[in-house]
């Protein structure tokens, strides 16, 4: 057995102790969903339940997809409903014999919480799985669900079994330009420079309340987020490095289109640019709102953010796309500008991250 069997072992050992109930923080990389298979199988067996009904809830397609796929590598076709988060509410009084919610950490951005925390408390065996929980989500999941943690390999632990490779965070800070007047606004427009406009913006979120409050902060998130700022000095990273495979994510699809590079969103119909780079025929895809979970990249090293938001669980998804343990250090570039407010969304990101691993660059 290698050594990541032997640590697949261990964890489905602990999962069949606790009689399949509980919370498995499982690194990425580590095999979550052919540790979840086999644990199913071989307590099913144990306890005697032929044919069991499963659950699995999921997030999104591509981890239905993973799913699926794993199924066939093993060989194992269980009797398995899959059920999106977003349609919990049809199956959520169905007496399962099993039930798998993968990808736990997603669960409060869905606002099912009460509804998983019910289904915990009323059926027997219940595994909530994720690779990349935070301690704030991880709070509320287990006041909830009333569920212990009953696995905990996080990628630290991974590193060093060398089931993943390691890697390094440099973070680069740009300044917003306050020098060139630029025109602003769709229908009602005016001229002022990068940094003005968004020091007025700031102003709007410090200055209301509720959801005026909530809605300005949203219009300064797109903002930064898409700044010519950012936008140039990515650019000059990427026209530095065009002999490098990467992933460059970014929340905007106008945004991407200003990279100049293969770009795929999650709303596309056709995946042929998706295809091409897990195949290698390209070496450098933008994508939008897709990919930071359920999809393997191979001979990948490098990771471009330029959205940024305050979820470290959002950071660690697109980290774990680079770990593969098929390439040297992996590299995770963020760009971030000098104002206050998001390099504190930042900071919070980066918490749980091991600091002696991030660098910060002024640009």
């Amino acid at each position: 057995m290698t050594k990541k069997d032997l640590i697949q072992e261990d964890i489905i050992n602990k999962i069949i102790d606790s009689k399949f109930s509980g919370i498995v923080e499982s690194s990425v990389r580590s095999g979550k969903t052919r540790i979840l298979l086999n644990s199913v199988k071989r307590y099913s067996e144990l306890i005697m339940i032929n044919n069991p009904n499963i659950l699995v809830l999921y997030p999104n397609i591509d981890i239905k997809t993973s799913w699926e796929k794993e199924c066939e590598i093993l060989e194992y076709f269980p009797n398995i409903t899959y059920c999106t988060f977003i349609s919990v509410d049809k199956v959520k009084d169905i007496d399962w014999d099993f039930v798998i919610i993968d990808e736990c950490h997603l669960i409060p951005k869905e606002n099912i919480l009460p509804i998983i925390g019910d289904m915990c408390q009323k059926l027997k065996h219940v595994i909530l799985a994720s690779g990349t929980i935070s301690f704030k989500t991880l709070v509320d999941i287990k006041y909830y669900t009333k569920l212990s943690v009953i696995v905990n390999y996080n990628t630290e632990d991974a590193i060093k079994d060398e089931i993943i490779c390691d890697y390094q965070i440099i973070v680069y800070e740009y300044e917003l330009d306050s020098t060139n007047l630029v025109e602003f606004g769709k229908t009602k427009k005016w001229k002022s420079t990068e940094l003005k406009e968004c020091n007025r913006l700031s102003y709007k979120v410090d200055t209301t309340q509720g959801k005026e409050k909530m809605f300005n902060a949203l219009n300064r998130m797109r903002f930064i987020n898409s700044c010519s700022s950012l936008v140039n000095n990515v650019k000059k990273w990427i026209n530095s490095n065009t002999d490098l495979r990467f992933i460059l994510f970014t929340g905007d699809e106008n945004v991407g289109k200003k990279y100049n590079i293969p770009m795929y969103n999650s709303k596309s119909k056709d995946d042929l640019v998706l295809k091409q780079f897990q195949n290698e025929e390209i070496n450098q895809i933008c994508l939008i709102k897709k990919g930071k979970q359920g999809i393997t990249f191979k001979s990948l090293q490098h990771i471009l953010i330029t959205a940024i938001d305050s979820n470290s669980e959002n950071l660690s998804q697109a980290l774990g796309r680079a770990l593969l343990n098929d390439t040297e250090n992996a590299i995770i570039h963020i760009f971030v500008s000098n104002q206050q407010f998001q390099k504190k969304w930042l900071t919070s990101a980066l918490t749980g991250i091991n600091q002696n691993k991030i660098q910060w660059k002024k640009i």
